[in-house]
Parts: structure tokens; sequence; C-alpha cells
């Protein structure tokens, strides 16, 4: 039985052997990652046609969830690899809202026998026999005028016994090259080619603004503790590692220091609310690079780009892991992205979450991290409106009961644990020990330390709870929520300059981060400035459409004078049904216009309810004209805040 013919496309000066899974230009081998290399030959199997976005994604991310940047980002590695700028339509052109179309003229080669080898690394010109009819081609008309035909042709023809044997030689060469680049055998340094031993070096800062250092901070010390889970990785402790530097050093100087086969390099630069980051992984034994990539991403997505990073790097170590090991990464790389929803606290940001966890749960049903942040999306399903306490609480509860079952130190479940012991227990005491174990489990996660300070606020222990808050601030300078919270404590604790300052300063940097907003017009409200602090409100509801914005604005607007605009947001309010509106910030509304019965009714249901925002009730400013009135301190009885 004859062989069947292989298969090649070229263009330009390129050739694709998609059985090898490589891409050669001028005999040379271009590197990509499996990712782009995917991309490359799906566009080019469909040459001169739009390939949509949506297809691609699903093409080459088949089993996995991904942002659109990761397509544009892997769109441009892509078109670096080739040679071509953004615009040039060289080979790749971009079509607006649709998605991409390769416009280059490609020929797809059919070779036999040994041949193929010498067309493979490019010796020679093909000898064209007779064109193959391409009777799968349906649109060779159109794809022409598009500039992007597909030919095809065979290159059967008989060779010069010397090149055919100079072609073998050249291919045995070449197999060896492949057998190291996919880590089957031992390099001619006899060092193993599966990367087994690493040093992240310290990101390097590129931009003028120093708190940027921060970033730089954040992602060395993530990458570490990621690539850490590898169970086949030596990683150089992030101690050790400090006193080198990708600009000073050279990285074969700290690898012979360290003893480590590979060194990641990184470089940030961040543009406002932007940060561009260039991160190169370099095998020391071959003084190579075996990988490379740039990532752009806001600020508020810095979880998204240490786990882009770390699933990248993952890929490109070539470590054999076993299935189990396979499992625990992939349930590690859906909690990331789950962890980086639920910081967004958006209504979508919070359901994919959701999504994402219970993902990782599927692949791996004793992950206790992803029932922890499963408990803490359906928290802030609460405390954003988005659910009623009765039905997201008890959620809660039994996914972190269930990450304690798991693992009892888990900071992270015990933390969740206490939060809803406060907020719909109504259990002071229980749950302040279990924030004080969730700390002394691990002292430094930083929504232990950010969601004790609100329950020590909510006791009036005003001092105690603004060291929790810049606590959480110091262990996460990158996060906007732990940032954003100390202006909350701030207000509540009636220093209304300082949260000004401290909001003004976050929307600086992210103008959509709505909770931002909310604290920023609380305190202006405080200070009688009522223009300012509806114009935060009416921005917050643009951005989050929360009941909550809606009601904090409806005070606003009712503190203020302007009786008939509290009373539509009222009438909003009474209209919303797929949204759970608090009953506590409703009084509020009614507590600014003066209607005292309607706050006080209320305030009753929202005791019925167990409201999450009941347990602010003793230092919540918005309540003050009501304060003086013996049902208030009645209702601080029973709700356990009295005296």
């Amino acid at each position: 039985m004859s062989e069947q013919p292989k298969q090649f496309y070229e263009f330009g000066r390129f050739r694709i052997d998609s059985a090898q899974r490589l891409l050669l230009r001028d005999r040379e081998i271009v590197s990509l990652t499996p990712k782009v290399f995917d991309m490359l030959l799906t566009l080019v199997e469909s040459s001169g046609e739009v390939v949509s976005k949506d297809f691609l994604m699903k093409k080459v991310w088949p089993d996995t969830f991904v942002e659109e940047g990761n397509l544009t980002q892997n769109i441009s590695l892509l078109r670096k690899a080739l040679g071509e700028g953004q615009n040039g339509h060289q080979y790749i052109e971009t079509v607006a809202r649709r998605g991409y179309r390769f416009v280059a003229r490609v020929s797809l080669c059919l070779e036999e026998g040994n041949e193929s080898a010498r067309e493979a690394i490019g010796i020679g010109t093909a000898t064209i026999d007779e064109p193959v009819r391409a009777t799968t081609l349906k649109s060779d008309s159109n794809r022409s005028r598009r500039g992007g035909v597909v030919e095809y042709v065979s290159t059967g023809a008989r060779r010069h016994p010397q090149a055919v044997l100079l072609s073998l030689l050249l291919l045995v060469f070449l197999a060896a090259g492949f057998i190291y680049f996919l880590g089957g055998s031992k390099a001619v340094d006899g060092s193993n080619s599966v990367i087994e031993s690493i040093a992240v070096l310290p990101f390097v800062n590129e931009a003028a603004d120093t708190d940027a250092g921060y970033f730089t901070d954040e992602i060395t010390e993530s990458l570490i503790n990621n690539l850490s889970k590898l169970p086949k990785l030596r990683v150089v402790p992030r101690s050790v590692v400090l006193n080198y530097s990708a600009l000073q050093t050279d990285p074969r100087k700290i690898a012979r220091d360290l003893n480590v086969r590979a060194v990641l390099t990184g470089r940030v630069h961040r543009r406002g609310d932007m940060l561009s980051i260039q991160v190169d992984l370099i095998d020391v034994a071959n003084v190579s690079q075996m990988w490379g990539q740039h990532y752009d991403h806001r600020v508020s997505d810095i979880l998204l780009v240490q786990e882009d990073i770390s699933r990248d790097i993952f890929e490109n170590l070539r470590l054999k892991l076993s299935v189990e090991e396979q499992k625990q990464l992939e349930a590690f790389s859906l909690y990331l992205k789950g962890r980086n929803s639920w910081r967004k606290r958006t209504e979508d940001g919070l359901l994919q979450g959701i999504e994402y966890f219970r993902k990782a749960i599927e692949v791996d049903q004793n992950y206790a991290p992803a029932y922890a942040g499963l408990a803490d999306c359906y928290n802030m399903l609460v405390v954003y409106g988005i659910s009623q306490p009765k039905e997201a609480f008890p959620k809660a509860k039994e996914a972190a009961t269930k990450a304690l079952g798991i693992d009892g130190t888990l900071a992270e479940a015990r933390t969740s644990l206490a939060f809803i012991k406060h907020r719909w227990d109504w259990a002071r005491g229980e749950a302040e020990a279990e924030f004080q174990l969730a700390i002394k489990s691990k002292p430094t996660y930083a929504p232990a330390h950010q969601w004790y300070s609100s329950y020590l606020v909510a006791m009036g222990r005003f001092d105690e709870a603004i060291a929790e808050a810049k606590r959480a601030e110091e262990l996460e300078p990158l996060s906007f929520i732990s940032n954003s919270h100390l202006g909350w404590i701030l207000y509540l604790a009636g220093r209304y300059d300082e949260a000004i300052e401290h909001c003004k300063r976050l929307l600086e940097v992210d103008p959509s981060f709505f909770p931002a907003r909310r604290y920023l017009g609380l305190a202006y409200e405080q200070k009688g400035m009522y223009k300012e602090a509806i114009a935060q409100f009416e921005q917050g509801v643009k951005l989050s459409s929360s009941p909550l914005m809606m009601s904090l604005l409806g005070h606003a607007y009712a503190a203020s004078g302007r009786k008939a605009e509290a009373e539509r947001v009222l009438a909003d309010l009474g209209q919303q049904k797929q949204r759970y509106v608090s009953p506590y910030t409703v009084a509020t509304i009614y507590a600014g216009l003066g209607e005292k019965d309607q706050a006080f009714r209320w305030l009753e249901t929202a005791f019925d309810d167990r409201d999450i925002w009941l347990m602010n009730l003793k230092v919540d400013p918005l309540f003050k004209p009501i304060r003086s009135d013996e049902r208030f301190a009645n209702l601080l009885q029973r709700t356990g805040l009295g005296p």
C-alpha cells in the first residue's frame, strides 16, 4: 500500500507542517506557542474567508472559557512572528466587529516519499507535475478577489540522488531538534529538556509612577506561589530571588548561583488603569528563549493577568504531569478565574464567578478553595442586592461548611463563615472568633482583615476597624476592593475628608469602579455637598444598576430637599421585580424625607428579613434624624447592637 501524501501549507517565505506542528521561515523554525500555532492553522485553512472571533476562540480553546483579550494578544503575537505590523495586512486582516481574514496566497503542497523531507526543510524548488483538482474549495473565485486563494499542487517529481541523501541527513538533524523541543530526550549538553527548576526574577517597573512597584511585587510573588503548586517543579523562594534583578545580572549567572534550569523575567509598565507586561522564559542550559509574550490588561483584572501568565508558563515548561496533577492545575486555573470575576462585584462578575467555581468543583470535588469562592459569591449577591438574604446566605453557609469539612484550616472558608455569622446569624461573638481564627491561620489573607474591619466598625470600635482596613490595603495594594473598603470604614468612623481624598485617588485609576463612587458620595453628603454626592450616585447607578446605589441616590435627593426626585426613586424601587431591594436602604430614604413612621416600618421589615445592612444601624449616619426616637433604641436592643 502506498504511503499517504503529506500536506504542507506555503505562503510567502513560510511553510506550515501541520503534522509536526511547525512553522518554517526560509528553512528556520519560527517559535510559536501551541495556541498561536492553532490560531495560524485555523486562519490558513480558511484563507480568504472571514473567521469570526467566536469561532476562533472555540477552535483554539475548545474546553476553556477565555476573554476576547486573550484572542487579541495571540493575534498580536502571530503578527509579530510573521513580521507584520498591527495593520499591515500582509497576512492577517482585521475585519471590524467580525473577526480576521488570512489574505496571503496559500498553496497546499502534497508530497510523497522521501521527497517530502526535502521540501519540509526548503531545499531546492518544488517541481509541479500537475495541479490537483481542488474540488473541496467552493469559493475560489471569491477568494481570489480577496487575495487569499488556496492552490493545491503535487510535488512528486524525481530529485538527484545526492540531493535526496542530503535531505535525509538534514531530516535526521531536524528530527533530533523536534525530539528536543518536545522534551523527549536529552539535550546536547546532557541535561533533560523538561524544565524541573526555575527562578522567577523580580519584575521590573518601567513606569515613572513609583506606585507601580506594587504591581511588580504582586505579580512576581503571585507567579512564584502559582508555579510552586506544580509537583515536579522546584521554584526558588521569593526571599532568595529578591537580591537579583533582570536588568543588572546575567541570567546564566543567576542560574548557576541558584542551581536552576530556567529563569523567568518580566517588565511592567502602567498607563493609567492599564498594565502592559512583557514576560520571557529563558532556558539557561541552551542560552535560548523558550517563550515570550506580551499582555495588556486593566489594573482591576490583576488576577486575570496572573492566571494568563501562569497558564502560559505551565504550557511551555513541558512538564510531564499525571492525570491527577493536571486535574489539580485545571481546578486551580478555574479558581483564579472565579476570584477575578468575584472581585469585580458586578452582577455579571459574581454570576460568572459562581460558574467558574462550579466548574472547578466538577474537575475536583475535593478542591476546598472553590467551595470558599462559591460562598463568597453568594455573600456578595446579597450585598449588592442581586439575591435575597434568605435565598443566598443558606447556600453560602453550605458551601463554606463544605470547604471547612475538606480543609479545616482554610482561612478563605473560615472568613466566609465569619461573614455569614455576622451578617445573617447575628452571632456577634461567634463571628469575631471566626475572624480571629482566619487571621491566625493566614495572616496575609486580606479579605479576613477587610470583613473583620466591617464587624468592628459596626460595633463602634473605630480605631481597630481602621487598623484592620489599612492592613487589608497593605496586603492587597492592587485590589480596588481592599482599597475602596478603607474609604467605607473612614466614612462610618466620621472621618469624611479622609474618605473623600482616598476614594478620589482610586477613581483616578479606575473611574468605572462603582463601590468607590458609593463611598465618595456618602462622604460628600455628610459634608453637605449634595450636588457632588448626587453626581457620584447617579454615575454609580449607571455603572451598576444596583438597587443599593438607587437607594443612596434617593436618600441624597431627600436630604437635599428634592422630594419629588426622592419619591420617584421610591417608585422605581417598588417596581423592581427581578432584584432584591433592601428594606433597610428604603428606610434611609424615608428618614431623609423626615417620615419617621415610614422609616421605622421599613426597618421592621428589614428586621424580619434579617437584612444584611441592619448590622450597621448603630453607626450609620443616614439615620441621625431618627436616633432620638425610642423605637430606634428598641431596635438596637433586639438586633444585639444595644449597650
